[in-house]
């Protein structure tokens, strides 16, 4: 084994330790691009993830890079020949940017210094989930051994990168299953039916730190807005009830996620967009295997849903129909009480005597 080899091999031994125990994903991502600049003494490196569409790389971390650069916006893999290359799994090098027009942002890549650029797929179980790229200030061909270590970081950094999101989503489901326990204490400290809708919506804007959220019930064949939070009373009246496209999903049981409301063909899209919701989730109330409600959250950003948020929605609304059953039934026997009361008064005379 050459001299450069046994450097590279002690250098990842180093990296490995440091990244078994960097606490978080932005810590692992800052780690990996500055072990690529100090390891390989070249300019600068950047890590970029594939976003749930698989159509563009968002910028996760980069190190030696000015901050114009990294303005310029996300690279979208129809216009960047070299990106769409890589993500098939395949080592993608340009020696000389400044002759090759394969980059989206060449202009931007030129003014900055960029000459040499590599770019390294980031692979976890066959799965590609982004790029690590390599960047040098004058023209420069990547030697094997080069080529070898910025792959051996590339996998790496993708177990370290898959690793921490599986713990930070383990967390973020303990945490919520936390909330839920005070949500369920909280929802079922009432006995007022229309106070138990008012804290579930706001139980539900708040566990999910959400914009906003809509409760809508079954009522004589429709579903009605019955409470609503962080949006305004016009919207929720349009925006609580399912739905064709949702009503369709929740009538068979489905909890609905949508990353990207812009991108949707819901009914209500312009009212949402008018909100400013760009993401929502919908999960079916359900009471002796019918669906009777359905709960929104809004969301004031697009993002992609995870299997667990799913499921916390669709346990809080679980919740939501036992405190409303409660809450009903409580309103039932007490409505019950007092129509006997009255009955046992009217047969009564001013002195207690039977009529």
């Amino acid at each position: 084994m050459e001299e450069s080899e046994l450097k590279y091999c002690w250098m990842l031994h180093e990296i490995a330790k440091d990244l078994g125990v960097a606490k978080n994903l932005p810590a692992i991502l800052n780690l990996i691009v500055k072990s690529a600049v100090d390891s390989l003494n070249i300019k600068a490196s950047s890590i970029r993830l594939l976003d749930p569409e698989g159509k563009r790389l968002e910028l996760m971390a980069a190190y030696g890079l000015s901050e114009e650069y990294l303005r310029k916006g996300p690279v979208e893999l129809d216009k960047s020949p070299i990106d769409k290359e890589a993500m098939t799994g395949k080592t993608v090098e340009v020696e000389d940017v400044t002759r090759e027009r394969i980059l989206q942002y060449h202009d931007e890549a030129v003014s900055e210094g960029i000459r040499s650029i590599i770019c390294v797929p980031l692979v976890v179980r066959d799965r590609i989930i982004g790029s690590l790229r390599a960047y040098t200030s004058a023209p420069h061909r990547f030697n094997e051994a080069e080529k070898t270590f910025l792959s051996a970081l590339a996998n790496l950094g993708a177990i370290a990168i898959e690793n921490a999101k599986l713990t930070e989503s383990l967390r973020k489901r303990i945490d919520g299953l936390s909330k839920l326990v005070e949500v369920g204490k909280s929802i079922s400290s009432s006995l007022k039916v229309e106070e138990v809708f008012r804290r579930i919506v706001r139980a539900a804007s708040e566990m999910f730190n959400a914009k906003g959220s809509s409760l809508s019930m079954l009522d004589k064949g429709m579903f009605k807005p019955v409470s609503h939070h962080g949006i305004s009373k016009s919207s929720a009246f349009k925006l609580a009830a399912p739905s064709p496209e949702e009503l369709e999903e929740l009538l068979k049981g489905s909890t609905i996620a949508i990353s990207d409301v812009e991108d949707s063909s819901l009914k209500y899209k312009a009212e949402l967009i008018g909100e400013g919701v760009k993401a929502l989730l919908c999960s079916p109330i359900t009471s002796k295997g019918r669906v009777v409600g359905a709960l929104k959250v809004y969301f004031s950003e697009k993002r992609r849903f995870d299997d667990g948020e799913d499921e916390l929605l669709s346990i809080l609304a679980n919740l939501s129909e036992i405190s409303i059953d409660n809450a009903k039934l409580y309103r039932l026997a007490l409505s019950n009480w007092e129509n006997l009361l009255k009955e046992v008064w009217e047969k009564l005379d001013v002195w207690g005597s039977a009529k």
